[in-house]
Protein backbone atom coordinates (compact mmCIF):
# COMPACT_ATOMS: atom_id res chain seq x y z
CA UNK A 1 0.00 0.00 0.00
CA UNK A 2 1.72 3.12 -1.20
CA UNK A 3 -1.03 5.74 0.00
CA UNK A 4 -3.36 6.16 2.50
CA UNK A 5 -5.67 8.57 4.61
CA UNK A 6 -7.49 8.12 7.89
CA UNK A 7 -10.55 10.04 8.27
CA UNK A 8 -10.80 10.75 12.43
CA UNK A 9 -12.81 12.76 14.33
CA UNK A 10 -16.72 12.71 17.04
CA UNK A 11 -19.38 10.74 16.24
CA UNK A 12 -21.59 12.66 14.13
CA UNK A 13 -19.07 14.91 12.52
CA UNK A 14 -19.19 14.20 9.04
CA UNK A 15 -16.68 11.68 8.43
CA UNK A 16 -18.49 9.65 6.17
CA UNK A 17 -20.06 12.26 4.54
CA UNK A 18 -16.85 13.85 3.76
CA UNK A 19 -15.59 9.97 2.70
CA UNK A 20 -18.53 10.25 -0.04
CA UNK A 21 -17.70 13.27 -0.92
CA UNK A 22 -13.85 12.72 -1.31
CA UNK A 23 -15.14 9.46 -3.31
CA UNK A 24 -17.96 11.36 -5.84
CA UNK A 25 -14.74 13.99 -6.82
CA UNK A 26 -12.67 11.76 -7.33
CA UNK A 27 -15.01 9.90 -9.47
CA UNK A 28 -15.58 13.06 -11.23
CA UNK A 29 -12.00 13.23 -11.98
CA UNK A 30 -11.50 9.90 -13.09
CA UNK A 31 -9.11 8.75 -10.03
CA UNK A 32 -9.53 5.66 -8.15
CA UNK A 33 -9.52 5.19 -4.39
CA UNK A 34 -10.75 2.55 -2.49
CA UNK A 35 -12.66 3.28 0.83
CA UNK A 36 -12.20 0.99 3.70
CA UNK A 37 -15.11 0.80 6.72
CA UNK A 38 -13.69 0.45 10.35
CA UNK A 39 -17.13 1.12 11.34
CA UNK A 40 -18.69 -1.98 13.04
CA UNK A 41 -21.72 0.27 13.93
CA UNK A 42 -21.95 1.74 10.16
CA UNK A 43 -25.58 0.73 8.29
CA UNK A 44 -25.47 2.31 4.71
CA UNK A 45 -22.89 4.23 2.42
CA UNK A 46 -23.30 6.29 -0.26
CA UNK A 47 -19.87 4.57 -1.54
CA UNK A 48 -18.60 1.49 -2.78
CA UNK A 49 -16.92 -0.11 0.38
CA UNK A 50 -13.86 -1.64 -0.40
CA UNK A 51 -13.39 -3.59 2.83
CA UNK A 52 -15.29 -3.79 6.03
CA UNK A 53 -14.83 -4.24 9.27
CA UNK A 54 -17.99 -6.27 9.86
CA UNK A 55 -16.94 -8.62 7.43
CA UNK A 56 -14.87 -9.20 10.60
CA UNK A 57 -16.63 -8.13 13.74
CA UNK A 58 -20.28 -5.96 13.87
CA UNK A 59 -21.38 -3.60 16.93
CA UNK A 60 -24.66 -5.58 16.58
CA UNK A 61 -23.41 -8.83 17.14
CA UNK A 62 -21.29 -8.32 19.70
CA UNK A 63 -24.13 -6.43 21.52
CA UNK A 64 -26.64 -9.52 21.41
CA UNK A 65 -23.99 -11.80 21.93
CA UNK A 66 -22.35 -10.64 24.69
CA UNK A 67 -25.21 -8.39 26.40
CA UNK A 68 -23.07 -5.31 25.98
CA UNK A 69 -23.96 -1.28 25.29
CA UNK A 70 -22.95 0.21 22.00
CA UNK A 71 -20.10 1.96 24.25
CA UNK A 72 -18.79 -1.25 25.18
CA UNK A 73 -19.61 -3.23 22.15
CA UNK A 74 -17.41 -0.27 20.17
CA UNK A 75 -14.58 -0.91 22.19
CA UNK A 76 -14.67 -4.85 21.75
CA UNK A 77 -15.21 -4.28 18.20
CA UNK A 78 -11.80 -2.26 18.19
CA UNK A 79 -10.30 -4.52 20.23
CA UNK A 80 -11.45 -7.71 18.46
CA UNK A 81 -9.70 -5.45 15.16
CA UNK A 82 -6.56 -4.94 16.80
CA UNK A 83 -6.16 -8.46 17.21
CA UNK A 84 -6.57 -9.45 14.44
CA UNK A 85 -4.66 -6.90 12.43
CA UNK A 86 -2.19 -9.41 11.02
CA UNK A 87 -5.00 -11.76 10.25
CA UNK A 88 -7.92 -10.03 8.59
CA UNK A 89 -6.30 -6.17 7.48
CA UNK A 90 -2.94 -7.68 6.21
CA UNK A 91 -4.48 -10.23 4.50
CA UNK A 92 -6.90 -7.56 2.94
CA UNK A 93 -4.47 -5.11 2.27
CA UNK A 94 -2.61 -7.74 0.01
CA UNK A 95 -5.35 -7.29 -2.87
CA UNK A 96 -4.32 -3.94 -3.60
CA UNK A 97 -1.23 -2.31 -5.47
CA UNK A 98 1.81 0.34 -3.90
CA UNK A 99 0.01 2.95 -6.07
CA UNK A 100 -3.60 2.46 -4.94
CA UNK A 101 -5.31 5.10 -2.79
CA UNK A 102 -6.85 3.83 0.56
CA UNK A 103 -8.87 6.18 3.01
CA UNK A 104 -9.64 4.44 5.96
CA UNK A 105 -13.23 5.48 7.53
CA UNK A 106 -12.60 5.37 11.38
CA UNK A 107 -15.95 5.42 14.02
Amino acid sequence: MGFAQLVIGPAGSGKSTYCSSLYQHCETMRRTIHIVNLDPAAESFDYPVAMDIRELVSLDDVMEELGLGPNGGLIYCMEHLEDNLDDWLAEELDNYLDDDYLVFDCP
